[in-house]
């Protein structure tokens, strides 16, 4: 292939010989990359030390980050160098840059728009319910209280993945009932449980567990919901908590061999699991991301058509 037929994609792409450009494409020279020229006169970038000791010791180098042109615009770029190869890749993505923080902004508004009549709602349920004796309507009452509930913490996890999206969510330690965790994930879950007619083996032999409360909540959920999403009717779905672990076994889909690797990735959803059922393919990068933040080890082990074990390490 020739090297001209390059100059037609929207990537820069430039050959490098050490630190010094030996041939560029251009989309590569509209960044200011001429020949001969050294990439350290070109571009600037946060983790450029680390870039350049990458080109030094032959290892390749892939990050995201907001880079400094000094003959141009700073741009949000997805850098890729191949050591094997000697060649760099940019790619511009400070339009997706841009639309995700748009997002987080609707998300943080649209959040704090509704936690207000949210907040009077949730006051005046629980005043009511200080103040009725009558049974049928109590029972009415805790459904409300249990709709609201369910609002406020749908409200929490967009608002988490929004913060995920960026890597700024800040840990946040107390001590909680992992047995009211549980709870409200199958609160939250009830519908598709009764739906499938799955049925919940929980264990658990404590009483409490120190850690951020709604990172394992969200962790559990998004296992949980899972397990019930790829499992056949009428089967069941263990739980177990205790402080080493958090383990979520089904006896589902399973995962195929040559998508284990890839099951974490942001978005993706294997072959049969867009057959089976609709999803986002966010839930499983969301706890991965967690269980890093959180210094949790998770792991997997699963077989086609058999099901899936997901455990979360705590210690």
């Amino acid at each position: 292939m020739e090297f001209q037929t390059l100059d037609y994609i929207d990537e820069a792409y430039i050959i490098l010989d050490k630190i010094k450009v030996k041939r560029a494409n251009m989309k590569a020279k509209d960044y200011g990359f001429n020949e001969n020229s050294d990439i350290i006169n070109i571009m600037t970038f946060n983790e450029i030390d680390e870039f350049i000791k990458s080109i030094i010791n032959s290892k390749d180098f892939n990050i995201n980050s907001t880079v400094y042109f000094f003959h141009g615009k700073s741009k949000y770029l997805s850098i890729k160098y191949f050591s094997k190869e000697q060649v760099l890749i940019l790619k511009d993505r400070t339009e997706q840059e841009l639309l995700k923080k748009v997002k987080a902004d609707f998300i943080t508004s649209l959040s704090h728009e509704i936690r207000t009549p949210l907040s009077v709602a949730k006051g005046n349920i629980y005043i009511l319910d200080d103040f009725i004796k009558e049974v049928n309507l109590k029972k009415n009452i805790s459904k409300v209280k249990e709709s609201l509930n369910k609002i406020e913490r749908i409200l929490d996890q967009l608002t988490l993945l929004s913060m995920a999206e960026f890597g700024s969510y800040v840990l946040k330690y107390d001590i909680f009932d992992p047995g009211k965790i549980f709870s409200d994930v199958i609160s939250d879950l009830e519908n598709k449980i009764t739906n499938k007619k799955i049925k919940i083996d929980f264990i658990s032999n404590v009483d409490y567990l120190k850690g951020d409360s709604f990172v394992i909540y969200t962790i559990l959920r998004n296992l949980t919901s899972n397990a019930i999403k790829y499992s056949h009717e009428n089967s069941t779905v263990k739980i177990i908590i205790n402080k080493e672990k958090i383990v979520v076994e089904d006896s589902g889909i399973g995962i195929r061999d040559n998508e284990k690797d890839r099951i974490f990735e942001r978005f993706y959803r294997g072959y049969d699991a867009k057959k089976y059922a609709r999803g986002s393919g966010l839930g499983l990068s969301i706890v991965k991301y967690l269980c890093e933040l959180a210094g949790y080890k998770i792991d997997f082990e699963s077989k086609w058509q058999v099901g899936t074990k997901f455990t979360v390490h705590l210690t």
